[in-house]
């Protein structure tokens, strides 16, 4: 390894005093508020999106400002992956992640097709996880080849 080159683990510790805005969008108000408080907590900017419609407004708005969106797969309206291709067409490098209570297989091997970083389940496992994990893939780091 270059002695330049920080290992992995301190370039991933060294993420959590950056802030990150993180857009999250799900049609359960709950969900969403929940989520929004912990992520701020943790120091996170959110922005919120009820729908696909508010998300990809806000997106288009503050693109340069948004470092990851979290996204429910299923919403009225439109999907997530509907979302994402929408918001892919006017920010083709957006980075997006999912989240979803359909932990089938098949679903999370879509999504992650679709481009997704990441699949998380919901309910999340872990609040730590989720925030390392959202500046992970916020920041491009990937560790251990894994996505």
């Amino acid at each position: 390894m270059n002695s330049s080159t920080p290992p992995a683990d301190t370039a991933v510790n060294s993420l959590e005093r950056v802030p990150l805005t993180v857009l999250v969008v799900d049609d359960d108000d709950r969900v969403r508020t929940v989520l929004a408080r912990v992520l701020q907590k943790r120091g996170f900017t959110v922005l919120a999106a009820a729908n696909g419609g508010e998300a990809i407004a806000l997106h288009a708005r503050l693109a340069e400002h948004i470092e990851l969106v979290l996204m429910d797969v299923q919403m009225p309206q439109m999907s997530g992956i509907e979302v994402l291709n929408a918001i892919r067409a006017q920010a083709p490098g957006v980075r997006c992640c999912f989240m979803t209570g359909d932990l089938r297989a098949e679903t999370r091997r879509a999504l992650l097709a679709s481009g997704a970083l990441a699949v998380f389940p919901k309910p999340f496992d872990s609040v730590a996880r989720l925030c390392q994990e959202l500046r992970r893939h916020a920041a491009g780091v990937v560790v251990g080849g894994a996505r």
